[in-house]
């Protein structure tokens, strides 16, 4: 079984935690492909799918978003995971329910398996002006807060929702 991993990434935090759900994914056995949602045209060569996005200011990132709309059909037939990564309020940071809203509202409309929502990272130094801008205002809490075992684990529990349907199928 194939598994395309995609996300939209700002600043490359998000894109690392879908090549973390990948390695994962790898080592329960399956074959996965990482790509970023604007180059992927055909999903035909894919029997499953999680695809997220970073969150900025509740939204996800076009490129991600554009993704689940143009593809929904398709992925609707298949198994598919979105998750969202972002959420830096607080100490330490927690979704609060507008971090998912999106997410939730894609999941929904292409009846995916699953939404979840991943502190993110924030390095300062990185952002531009306009940013920097939107963070402060935000109350924005600088570092990386993202939750590697947690992330581990989501990819884990996926490759178990995989392997179960291979045996259903296989029985078939």
């Amino acid at each position: 079984m194939t598994v395309l991993v995609t996300a939209a990434s700002e600043h490359g935090a998000t894109a690392e935690i879908a090549a973390r759900i990948a390695g994962a994914l790898v080592a329960e056995g399956f074959e996965v492909e990482v790509r970023r949602p604007e180059e992927v045209d055909d999903l035909a060569p894919y029997e499953a799918f999680v695809v997220g996005s970073a969150v900025y200011l509740g939204r996800w990132l076009k490129p991600a978003k554009m993704f689940v709309e143009a593809h929904a059909e398709e992925l609707a037939e298949r198994p598919t995971w979105l998750f969202s990564s972002g959420p830096i309020v607080g100490n330490p940071p927690r979704p609060v329910p507008d971090d998912g809203r999106q997410g939730d509202e894609l999941a929904s409309e292409i009846n995916a398996r699953g939404h979840k929502v991943f502190p993110g990272k924030l390095d300062r130094s990185q952002l531009n002006w306009c940013e920097r801008v939107a963070v402060r205002c935000a109350h924005a809490s600088e570092g990386d807060h993202r939750d590697w075992h947690e992330v581990e684990a989501w990819a884990a529990a996926i490759g178990g929702e995989l392997r179960q349907a291979q045996i259903v199928a296989a029985r078939s």
